[in-house]
């Protein structure tokens, strides 16, 4: 099991930078998240406040002026025209012209935000530091805290529908939702302190999770960790890949049964829920890199971007992967 001085630094190094003006950014930049409206147009976001969009289904993309120079660990959009992003600094930016132009909307804290999710143009949520998560009810006019006070960062969000959701962190945390936030409740995370050596003993941190419906989800982490939940998260189950224990940091899944997951030096796939896995090939390897962001292109496949701004295009199958540039 990972100590904490471990995962600390997986965390500083993929999502931690200083902020430095546009003038002096270094392009590509790593990218952390990727949203699709449909099968043609889609963002995805990373360090320096990059947004790019692509309109092919990621064939190219074009960047677009965010007003932030502060990283952007995640974007969400519900449509063609209404997205959000969020970030370091307790960013957040929204657009109504499909990336034309992005506005900043006035966060209820300054922690550092880590996953967003919206259901509707009006809808959404948004978690990070200190256990936060935020909400809105038109379209991020106004953010309200829904929940927060203990110390642990919440890496990740996603929601079924408007009522059922999973928040997903450090630790092992898990925090469900099924009132659209109204209460959440804790499902898993715990850590002990060694009393041998004073050692936090920790659960493993979770950095991405995929909500199929109320009663389904999952969940992937640190040290090949891949858990899912068939009962609404009465319980866990952990599942078993047979394939090598990396760092892994995203996961999407589908109602057909479709499992992608992607992190460092690898990505896999199953297409029977989970039954077998595969690993994927990608065209160049990404042995020595990591994705930290996958995106649905609905039946055209998927969209994964991650370190020095790589961005890779392949069908719902784990074949013909491949890398475009930008």
């Amino acid at each position: 099991m990972i100590g904490p001085v471990a995962w600390l630094g997986i965390f500083v190094a993929l999502f931690c930078a200083p902020v430095v003006s546009s003038a002096k950014m270094r392009f590509p930049a790593d990218l952390f998240s990727v949203s699709f409206a449909n099968s043609d147009k889609g963002w995805a976001c990373g360090r320096w406040g990059t947004i790019i969009y692509t309109e092919d289904g990621g064939t190219s993309w074009t960047y677009q002026k965010s007003t932030t120079d502060y990283t952007l660990s995640s974007i969400s959009f519900t449509d063609e025209r209404h997205g959000w992003a969020v970030g370091d600094g307790g960013t957040i930016v929204h657009t109504q012209d499909g990336g034309r132009t992005w506005k900043k909307q006035a966060s209820p804290s300054p922690i550092f935000l880590m996953g967003v999710t919206f259901v509707t143009p009006e809808k959404g949520w948004a978690v990070g530091e200190r256990t936060t998560i935020v909400h809105t009810r038109d379209g991020g006019q106004t953010w309200q805290v829904q929940f927060s006070g203990e110390d642990y960062i919440l890496r990740a969000v996603s929601f079924a529908d408007e009522m059922n959701g999973w928040a997903v962190g450090e630790y092992g945390f898990i925090y469900n939702t099924k009132d659209g936030g109204t209460s959440w409740t804790q499902q898993g995370g715990q850590f002990e302190i060694s009393m041998e050596t004073g050692d936090i003993i920790a659960g493993n941190y979770l950095f991405d999770v995929s909500a199929v419906d109320g009663d389904s989800a999952w969940a992937v982490g640190i040290e090949g960790h891949v858990i899912r939940t068939t009962d609404g998260g009465q319980t866990w189950q952990a599942v078993i890949t047979d394939l090598p224990n990396s760092h892994l940091l995203a996961v999407d899944v589908d109602e057909s049964g479709h499992i992608l997951i992607a992190g460092k030096g690898l990505m896999i796939h199953s297409n029977d829920a989970g039954a077998g896995w595969h690993p994927t090939v990608v065209t160049p390897s990404i042995e020595y890199g990591w994705l930290a962001g996958l995106g649905s292109k609905g039946e055209t496949g998927f969209c994964a971007v991650g370190r020095d701004g790589c961005v890779y295009l392949g069908d719902r199958q784990g074949k013909a992967w491949v890398k475009t540039t930008y």
